[in-house]
């Protein structure tokens, strides 16, 4: 009995003088997701979920590498402590995804992204996302929504681009008598009535015409939207200055002119204004009146001039047009378009200086929301400054918004003019920078209302007396041609043509936009 425990305990001593120590330890590995490879001081010991025995372990190492691998995410490694007696470790653990990358573009731009119902952003948009299935759908104003499913594998880039179908109106037209040529906008179709048309939404002049009598209406056509229009032809005295197909003729005045006349004779609108078009300008001409817009330094022309000899006053405007895609123009054409639209359906003789205010007020607000109805695809964010001068009677009624100005000179030199609605403007009126520096001030383009994105309308009444001109311009004059300049020029002894031809070639070799000048005197 002696000599067995003298046996044990020898043994004993000898496990401590070795250090090797006969126990045991478990291990439960639990992962999500689960099938995840587990080593174990680099052998593999399997997959989760794994219960894994340990034994016979080195005493002095007390420490094991435990390490955690599966495709498609980041690889897991921990040191575990192993004590010298028997225990349970359980280990739970979520592994982290290798992400990967969607790359979403849409035409037009700026559609909104939505991935499984989450809005994300506007395109284009890049986003990283874990490794998985995602249904996106991209939508924007004006525009059906298209949704697609991309399967995104780990660490790798996905591209998603997708061409939005825009929502298109139906337009039905019809006449008495029937067969007779359709004109939309200037352009005549390919179609006589009765005609079923499908266009873009927007605003539309429609005229008719059998080549002796023909008849027009303004229309506004909103996405999925059927408009049915039944005109009768009236026959008119042929007192057109352009004819197209005997009965048209043009007003307003730029790119993106078109076609329009009353159904029936205005009286309101005496005298005629002469309109003559070249690749790079528009001339009109009307009485004390003249004016050209210039295409200037760029390749269209997004401003538009409008004079319109009333019965008993005139109207002028000048509208530099903003945003991409050619709708700078579109605006812009917009806004003289309702302009005289409203003058010439509700303009009276003798209307008092309060309703004339009023009539120009409604014009302005009339043009903002046409133009924002219509600022969808690609035209979104489209608008346009305007300035209008009603001249009557010894007094000028000025309507001003955005950046285009009005100036009455008197015998040399500036009497009054609009403000701004810029940014430059603003500090200016606070000082911070002078009127030298305004001129050339790089952000001096930022403009702070416009018809179609933040409507306001400042009015001014000025005294007109003898010899005075009243001049009005889009920025491409103003902002590089010096004022100084600008009323020497205007004060030469010469007609309002030659006013204009002399501004125009003084900005011509300077200006980076378009030029647009009307001059009445």
């Amino acid at each position: 009995m002696k000599k067995t425990a003298l046996f044990f305990l020898v043994l004993f001593i000898n496990c401590l003088l070795t250090g090797i120590l006969v126990y045991g330890a478990s291990i439960e590995i639990v992962t999500y997701p689960k099938n995840a490879s587990v080593y174990i001081d680099g052998d593999y010991k399997g997959t989760t979920p794994l219960n894994v025995t340990i034994s016979q372990i080195m005493i002095t190492k007390r420490v094991i590498n435990v390490t955690i691998k599966k495709e498609g995410y980041l690889p897991y490694t921990t040191s575990m402590f192993i004590p010298s007696t028997l225990y349970f470790i359980e280990l739970n653990l979520t592994l982290a995804p290798l992400n990967g990358t969607i790359i979403i573009n849409s035409d037009p731009i700026g559609a909104i992204v939505q991935i499984n119902g989450e809005y994300k952003g506007k395109t284009p948009l890049s986003l990283t996302l874990p490794p998985g299935e995602y249904n996106i759908t991209l939508s924007s104003e004006g525009y059906y929504p298209n949704s697609a499913v991309i399967g995104l594998p780990p660490n790798e880039t996905k591209n998603l681009s997708v061409k939005l179908i825009q929502r298109m109106g139906l337009l039905i037209i019809n006449s008495s008598p029937t067969n007779a040529f359709v004109i939309i906008n200037g352009t005549q179709q390919e179609c006589r009535t009765p005609c079923n048309i499908t266009l873009k939404p927007g605003v539309y002049t429609i005229n008719v015409t059998d080549g002796n009598a023909q008849n027009n209406t303004m229309i506004t056509l909103k996405p999925d939207e059927t408009v049915s229009v039944t005109l009768t032809l009236q026959e008119e005295p042929s007192t057109t200055l352009i004819p197209i197909l005997g009965m048209l003729l043009i007003v307003g005045a730029g790119a993106g002119a078109y076609i329009y006349r009353s159904s029936r004779p205005n009286k309101k609108m005496e005298g005629k204004i002469k309109t003559r078009k070249t690749n790079s300008s528009i001339e009109m001409n009307a009485g004390k009146a003249f004016g050209i817009s210039h295409i200037g330094a760029r390749n269209n022309n997004e401003d538009n001039l409008l004079i319109l000899k009333l019965f008993d006053a005139y109207l002028l405007a000048v509208a530099d047009g903003l945003g991409g895609h050619n709708a700078g123009e579109v605006a812009s054409q917009m806004a003289v378009d309702t302009l005289k639209e409203v003058f010439g359906q509700e303009y009276r003789k003798g209307m008092n200086d309060k309703e004339v205010k009023g009539l120009l007020g409604k014009a302005h607000e009339l043009a903002h929301k046409r133009i924002k109805e219509n600022a969808v695809g690609e035209r979104e964010g489209m608008g346009t400054t305007l300035v209008t001068a009603f001249v009557r009677d010894g007094k000028a009624i000025i309507a001003n918004t955005g950046d285009s100005r009005a100036y009455l000179i008197r015998n040399g030199r500036i009497i009054a003019r609009t403000k701004d609605h810029s940014l430059v403007q603003e500090m200016l009126d606070k000082g911070e920078i002078t009127p030298a520096e305004a001129m050339r001030h790089p952000m001096r383009n930022i403009i702070t209302k416009a018809l179609g994105v933040d409507f306001g309308v400042d009015f001014y009444e000025w005294e007109i007396e003898g010899g005075d001109i009243l001049l009005l311009s889009s920025d491409g004059l103003h902002d590089y041609v010096d004022e100084e300049k600008i009323v020497e020029i205007v004060s030469r002894d010469g007609s309002t043509e030659e006013i204009i031809r002399w501004l125009i070639e003084e900005a011509l070799p300077v200006t980076r936009d378009n030029v647009t000048v009307v001059v009445w005197k």
